[in-house]
C-alpha cells in the first residue's frame, strides 16, 4: 500500500513539475520585456545594499546631532568658565580646539567646504567673543536637530564656519 502511494505522489509530483516548466516556458516567450522603473524594488541584493545605505545615512545624522550637542556643551562650558575667571585657561583652550574638531566634522558631514570666511563684525574683546560662540554653538545644535538626513542646511554649514572662525578669533584676541 505505501509503495503505490509512493509512486502516485512521484508520478503527480513529476507531471505538475512539468506542467509548470511548460507554462513559465509559453510566459517568457510571450511576455515583452518590462523595462525596470526607478524606485521599484530590485533584486534582493540591490535591496540590501539600499538598506545599508540608509542606515548609513542614519547613523551618520546620529552622529552629526551628538557632535553639535557636545559643541553646544563645551560652548556653555567655555562661557561659565570665563564669567568666573575672566580668562580663558588652558584647559578652555583645549575645549575649544576639541569644539573646532567638531565644528569641522560637522560642516564636512552637511557638504561644506573648508573654504576660509572672516567673520562679519567680530568681537573685540574676549568676552563678547566668548559670549557670541555659546550662542552660535547653541544655534549650531539647533539646525542641526531641525535637518533630516536628506537636506543638506544652508544654516549648519553657516553655522559651523562662524563657530570655526569665531575660535580662531578667540586665539588672537590677547587676554587681560
Amino acid at each position: 500500500m505505501s509503495r503505490v502511494f509512493v509512486l502516485t505522489f512521484v508520478l503527480f509530483a513529476s507531471l505538475a513539475v512539468n506542467a509548470s516548466a511548460q507554462v513559465g516556458h509559453d510566459a517568457e516567450q510571450s511576455a515583452p520585456p518590462v523595462p525596470q522603473r526607478r524606485g521599484e524594488i530590485g533584486s534582493p541584493a540591490e535591496e540590501m545594499l539600499r538598506r545599508a545605505e540608509i542606515k548609513h545615512e542614519e547613523e551618520s545624522h546620529a552622529e552629526m546631532v551628538e557632535r553639535s550637542d557636545e559643541a553646544a556643551q563645551i560652548g556653555e562650558e567655555i562661557l561659565d568658565s570665563f564669567n568666573k575667571n575672566k580668562s580663558l585657561s588652558a584647559d578652555d583652550f583645549k575645549k575649544l580646539e576639541r569644539m573646532e574638531k567638531l565644528a569641522r566634522k560637522i560642516r564636512g558631514s552637511a557638504g561644506g567646504s573648508d573654504k576660509v570666511e572672516s567673520l562679519e563684525e567680530p568681537p573685540g574683546k574676549i568676552g563678547a567673543a566668548v559670549e557670541r560662540l555659546a550662542e552660535i554653538s547653541g544655534a549650531l545644535k539647533k539646525s542641526v536637530a531641525k535637518t533630516s538626513r536628506l537636506v543638506i542646511s544652508a544654516a549648519v554649514i553657516k553655522n559651523s564656519n562662524e563657530v570655526i572662525e569665531l575660535i580662531r578669533h578667540i586665539r588672537s584676541i590677547k587676554q587681560p
